[in-house]
C-alpha cells in the first residue's frame, strides 16, 4: 500500500529530466563527441569516400567538435 507522499509510478512525467541532463550536461556530451570525431576522423572506411576526406578538412577537428558538441546539446534539451 502507498502512503499519500509516495509518487505512483503513473505519476507525471514532468518531473522526468531531459535527456540533456540524463546524460550529465555539456561537458559529458562534449567528452563523448571527443571521442567519436577522433575516431571517424581517422576511419579507413569513411575515408575510402572523397567527399568525406574532403570534408575533413574544410573545418578544423577542435571546430567540429564544438559544432557537433552544440547540436547534440540542443537536440537532447540543453540550453
Amino acid at each position: 500500500m502507498q502512503t499519500p507522499s509516495t509518487p505512483s509510478p503513473s505519476s507525471s512525467s514532468s518531473a522526468t529530466p531531459s535527456l540533456y541532463d540524463r546524460l550529465g550536461g555539456i561537458y559529458n556530451i562534449a567528452t563523448v563527441v571527443d571521442d567519436f570525431i577522433d575516431r571517424i576522423m581517422v576511419d579507413p572506411r569513411l575515408n575510402a569516400n572523397p567527399r568525406v576526406e574532403e570534408a575533413h578538412h574544410r573545418l578544423s577537428p577542435p571546430g567540429f567538435k564544438f559544432l557537433v558538441t552544440e547540436m547534440v546539446g540542443w537536440a537532447t534539451g540543453g540550453p
